[in-house]
């Protein structure tokens, strides 16, 4: 699986890292250009169950096989 997050979408809201089970490992909330955005920490820990998808209020994760 891989995962994308579009940061002109995203509002650094949160939910993803609240929803996936890993988490922690997988996003970060930081400031870029002077908003918050959800950032791929590392990816490889993701388990592919698509809950950051299904939480994701902007429609600003994608997930790919």
């Amino acid at each position: 699986m891989k995962i994308y997050t579009n940061e002109e979408k995203c509002t650094g809201c949160g939910n993803c890292k609240a929803a996936c089970p890993k988490g922690p490992r997988v996003y970060s909330i930081e400031e870029k250009h002077g908003k918050k955005v959800c950032v791929l920490k590392d990816p490889s820990y993701c388990l592919g169950c698509r809950m950051c998808v299904t939480v994701c209020m902007e429609d600003a994760i994608t997930l790919e096989n």
